[in-house]
């Protein structure tokens, strides 16, 4: 697999401001990151025990189960979007953009195949306002997931920001279901499939338009920030 080459006049760009910006503070730098990761997870953990770990009646090792699914695919996905490795390009924007779209339908699939062996979680169905709270309570615990990635990624691709915007969005909308499965006990297909799968694919949509903006490498980008 092989990374995009940047463009002659943008690799110039990159590389003359680069040689402009005086080097930041390795260990400052490493203490910002770490400090937006501990805000992130700090807030997601208070804003989960301000609505409270609930079963809703399903057994306990259905929940583990599907929780455990939950956290490895957000996990899976936030490494996808933020890790750059020895090039400080990161994935491939076909592997970006691949794991941007696959999130939702993988999580989906999970919990209804952890479904098989307790059929009887899926039943009742969800009202209405029941899928609305879900999906308003599944979109503010992606939120604190959000910033603390934008905030690692932020002007930091000069290659491909579309797709590193759409897998960083999809990473805290699936830790923000993570949280909500948690909480929520109503296991009916649609209710999963619209209240707290679907803000993954929101998103993602959101974070492939937003994406140039906030994480292309523009004249205004600090490095190492």
């Amino acid at each position: 697999m092989t990374h995009t080459r940047l463009p002659a006049e943008l690799r110039e760009r990159v590389l003359a401001k680069a040689r402009g910006t005086p080097s930041p503070d390795a260990r400052a730098v490493a203490r910002r990151r770490r400090a937006a990761v501990a805000l992130g997870a700090g807030t997601s953990v208070a804003l989960l025990a301000a609505l409270g770990i609930t079963l809703g009646g399903r057994p306990l090792p259905f929940v583990a189960l599907s929780a455990a699914g939950w956290a490895l695919l957000a996990a899976a996905t936030t490494w996808t979007a933020a890790h750059r490795g020895l090039t400080m390009l990161g994935h491939t924007r076909r592997v970006l953009v691949f794991a941007a779209l696959a999130a939702a339908p993988v999580v989906l699939a999970w919990v209804m195949a952890c479904t098989l062996g307790w059929p009887d979680v899926r039943e009742p169905a969800a009202g209405a306002t029941a899928n609305v709270a879900c999906l308003i309570a599944t979109s503010v615990l992606s939120l604190a997931p959000l910033f603390a990635l934008g905030y690692l990624r932020r002007g930091s691709d000069p290659v491909h920001p579309r797709a590193t915007g759409a897998a960083t969005f999809a990473s805290a909308g699936a830790w923000g279901g993570a949280l909500i499965d948690l909480h929520c006990g109503i296991v009916h297909p649609v209710h999963v499939a619209l209240a707290h799968v679907m803000p993954i694919a929101v998103f993602a949509a959101l974070g492939a338009v937003l994406g140039a903006r906030l994480f292309g490498v523009t004249s205004k980008t600090r490095s190492g920030c």
